[in-house]
């Protein structure tokens, strides 16, 4: 290990990696959330992009003290993010004869409230781990928010879209997942492939799948190691700017608009409307969770520490 790469993180058990995993994954199957957020919540984010850049560097390279660990902690990871993006899609978008929980009017303010309030009260996460507060970071996170609140409102395809636009589709949108604030979902959403991507996962063409992993994989090889680059070298500008991507992502998920129809007005947002307790409850709601999964965190870190004194 080089003198400017960070010791090794203690091990995770692999059921607390597999319900990381499903926590993440019902986040990215919403077009607004981001799982980076969630990682990021629950004190792996570290450890997901160091795991992930120890397997996308080429295979002559690849060290043992770091490939196992790396394997042991992202294949639970994964298998809970698939297992959870198949039943939340379902849940939430469902097949075209029966729209799920975000397309109906009915449903959809409570989901979207539950959503905005989690993402709102995780904002302090990565403000919270700059060390310097200067003007910059002030600067950079106003930045970020613009952009972010900019990106969202970007008008989005509504066509049928050709099977080679799902391999810079998955490459952008886990680049983009990694980022806490903003959504690969959303990003889907605005490639007009975010419906055909979910309908894959649920008996739709294989072939947009295996396109779309192939994306996913060439994302992660060349944006991992150069966000990790980023964190080392510029690591208070880059919290900084996570932060206000976080902020103005925050426009996906306003609760109430114009159309719930995830292919063509779910961007068009509208004063406050109907079911304002119920909204405000939810967005509540959503808040606890943040809690909760910061008390998850804590649980980790405490149990890991008698075992790195035991190493040491």
């Amino acid at each position: 290990m080089s003198a400017d790469e960070p010791p090794p993180l203690p091990p995770l058990p692999p059921l607390l990696a597999g319900l990381s995993g499903l926590c993440m994954g019902a986040a990215d199957a919403v077009p607004g959330v981001s799982g980076g957020t969630i990682a990021l919540i629950l004190g792996i984010y570290d450890r997901l992009l160091a795991s992930i850049a120890a397997l996308v560097r080429p295979p002559w390279l690849w060290r043992r003290a770091d490939v196992v660990p790396a394997l042991k902690f992202l294949v639970p990871l994964f298998a809970g993010i698939a297992a959870a993006l198949w039943s939340v899609t379902r849940l939430l978008v469902g097949p075209k004869d029966a729209p799920g929980l975000l397309l109906r009017p009915e449903t959809a303010p409570f989901c979207f409230a539950f959503f905005f309030g989690l993402v709102l009260l995780s904002l302090g996460e990565p403000w919270r781990r700059i060390r310097k507060r200067t003007p910059l970071a002030y600067v950079l996170a106003l930045l970020g928010a613009a952009g972010a609140f900019l990106f969202v409102g970007l008008p989005h395809e509504t066509g049928v879209p050709e099977t080679w636009k799902f391999v810079p589709g998955g490459a952008l949108a886990v680049c983009v997942m990694l980022l806490p604030g903003i959504s690969g979902s959303l990003l889907l959403v605005i490639l007009g492939l975010y419906t055909t991507v979910t309908g894959a996962f649920h008996g739709g063409p294989l072939v947009v799948l295996v396109a779309f992993a192939g994306g996913v994989v060439l994302g992660l090889a060349i944006f991992v190691p150069l966000l990790r680059k980023l964190l080392a070298v510029r690591h208070d500008a880059t919290m900084a700017v996570l932060t206000g991507l976080m902020a103005g992502s925050l426009r996906a998920l306003w609760p109430w608009k114009r159309g719930y129809d995830i292919k063509h007005e779910a961007l068009d947002n509208l004063p406050p409307g109907d079911h304002v307790p119920g909204v405000i409850a939810a967005a509540v709601v959503g808040a606890v969770c943040v809690f909760a999964l910061r008390w998850i965190e804590r649980r980790i870190e405490e149990r890991s520490q008698p075992e790195q004194g035991m190493t040491t």
